[in-house]
């Protein structure tokens, strides 16, 4: 991204923006260290992240100042924001709290949750013998629990012997959000937008409330998220340079990444299709249509054997289906009572009267596909209904995250109809595959497995991604006369209004004491 010429380079944020991921994995790690991934208090966690966020602030009032504040440096301020709100979070969120089928970890206790994975493996260094659907969560592939088995093993190398710190885990949650934060950023960067939409695209990354909560989840679905987008950013690149070492890197990210979740090879419709425009545009010259072809078959020797190993053992085992997914059986999240049209087009005074997630239990079920994906997008299966402040300040910022939904959507028409007025023709197109492959997968794996919970938008990340470029697209329209830069005042404001809401939201989170919830007899 080229400097403006009456701005310096500052060497300090020169370096953040060159070298992101080395930067946040040693302050992942020094935190580690000094803290243990917990403080004694939410009031300690709060007093972190607000210090940093005045030293933030200060720090970009300097640079302006001294006329350094470039594009890439306040890029660089905006991810700094959102790292030290995703490290406050975690420092007030421990792994029994908005934790998605976790489990209670203790010492010989191998539960049918991601907990108990995690600690058999890190005991046997093996796999759990038997069939996977009587073993709970066991069904999904090893490698996230691998890693993090890996990761415990050497951390309690420093730890008295015989003390455990299973909070140390959210040091890699910590450090699968916020690179996938980044990666984020770095393939819209890769498709193409124009330089003024970078930084509002960055606030609606960095502040992403899916992203706060990932990084205090110890299951799978932050790896997964992180391989998937490193993936598309090597085929991005292999798609637009060539060389073997990307389409071996892309190949190598969705191999681990199926291998962590299976969901990872959906990526698949909008990759697939990127590397068979590629091939047909290589297949002009007979040598270089032979190296493209080649590369998709090492491409393939590499990501399915490695996706699928796993799922192709409890076959051959077991019988397992490839595709098998764990029921729930929690009656108060059934909407199969419901038929598909409403799943898809039924509306429940939202947003006006409701906008937490309704699992069931108080005699409330959120039915609606897109309702919950939207609630859960904000504020996962959390709900503070009972809580002034947060109530007030949860509303607002759903309102401001539905006019960011309008927008996207509008760039996403905006984006079909000027398809052939941009360079990244084929990329736009990909990116209308991979939302509309999604969506639909989204659509039938609700209708098939009718329960709230199958719902989240942490299934769904391919979204964050292609709403980011449309999103980027409408920022970047150009007026005609003196207001030509208006459109991109106006989506810049919204991106700001969200970046701003999403952190007082999850800094002061911690202040939320949740009431009893009075769990009513089934009528439905």
């Amino acid at each position: 991204m080229p400097n403006s010429p009456i701005h310096k380079q500052d060497k300090i944020t020169k370096v953040l923006y060159e070298h992101p991921f080395v930067i946040t994995a040693l302050l992942v790690l020094v935190v580690l260290i000094a803290t243990g991934m917990q403080l004694t208090s939410g009031a300690a966690a709060c007093t972190v992240s607000v210090c940093g966020y005045l030293l933030i602030t200060g720090y970009g009032i300097y640079l302006k100042q001294t006329k350094k504040l470039t594009p890439e440096a306040l890029i660089v301020l905006i991810f700094a924001m959102g790292f030290v709100l995703r490290l406050g979070y975690v420092l007030y969120t421990d792994i029994a709290t908005r934790q998605n089928d976790a489990g209670i970890f203790e010492e010989g206790n191998y539960n049918y949750f991601h907990s108990g994975y995690i600690l058999y493996i890190r005991d046997h260094l093996a796999l759990p013998a038997g069939d996977v659907r009587q073993m709970g969560e066991y069904y999904h592939p090893p490698f996230h629990h691998f890693v993090c088995a890996v990761f415990l093993k050497i951390y309690e190398l420093f730890l008295p012997k015989g003390t455990h710190n299973y909070e140390s885990l959210q040091a890699l949650s910590l450090l699968w959000a916020n690179l996938s934060a980044i990666v984020l950023f770095k393939d819209i960067r890769l498709i193409g937008i124009k330089q003024e939409s970078c930084p509002i695209v960055a606030a609606l990354i960095a502040a992403a409330p899916v992203y706060t909560l990932l990084s205090g989840s110890i299951n799978n679905d932050n790896l997964s998220v992180l391989l998937m987008f490193t993936a598309i950013y090597f085929g991005l690149k292999w798609y637009k340079e060539g060389g073997f070492k990307n389409i071996i890197l892309s190949a190598l990210a969705t191999g681990f990444g199926m291998m962590t979740k299976l969901a990872v090879g959906l990526i698949a419709f909008s990759l697939g299709f990127l590397f068979i425009v590629k091939l047909i545009k290589d297949l002009k010259g007979r040598k270089e249509g032979l190296k493209t072809f080649l590369n998709l078959v090492v491409f393939g020797v590499i990501s399915v054997p490695l996706g699928l190993w796993f799922e192709i053992r409890n076959y051959l085992n077991y019988k397992v289906p490839i595709t098998y997914v764990l029921l729930s059986d929690n009656v108060y999240q059934d909407v199969s009572r419901f038929t598909p049209m409403q799943r898809i087009f039924g509306f429940y005074g939202f947003p006006i009267e409701d906008y937490y997630i309704n699992l069931g239990s108080d005699g409330q079920q959120d039915y609606n596909i897109f309702i919950t994906l939207i609630k859960t997008g904000l504020f996962g299966e959390e709900n503070c209904r009972d809580d002034f402040t947060m109530s007030i300040t949860g509303y607002i910022l759903l309102l401001v995250f539905l006019v960011v939904i309008a927008v996207t959507v509008a760039g996403m028409i905006y984006t079909i109809l000027t398809l052939k007025k941009r360079d990244s023709f084929w990329e736009d197109i990909s990116m209308v595959i991979m939302a509309v492959s999604q969506i639909v997968s989204i659509i039938s794996f609700a209708l098939k497995y009718p329960h709230i919970c199958s719902i989240n938008f942490r299934f769904a990340m391919p979204l964050a991604l292609c709403g980011a470029v449309f999103f980027a697209r409408i920022s970047g329209i150009k007026l005609k006369g003196s207001n030509k830069d208006l459109i991109t005042k106006i989506t810049g404001v919204i991106a700001a209004a969200f970046f701003i809401l999403a952190i007082l939201f999850y800094t002061i989170l911690w202040t939320y004491v949740k009431g009893e919830v009075t769990v009513v007899d089934i009528t439905w």
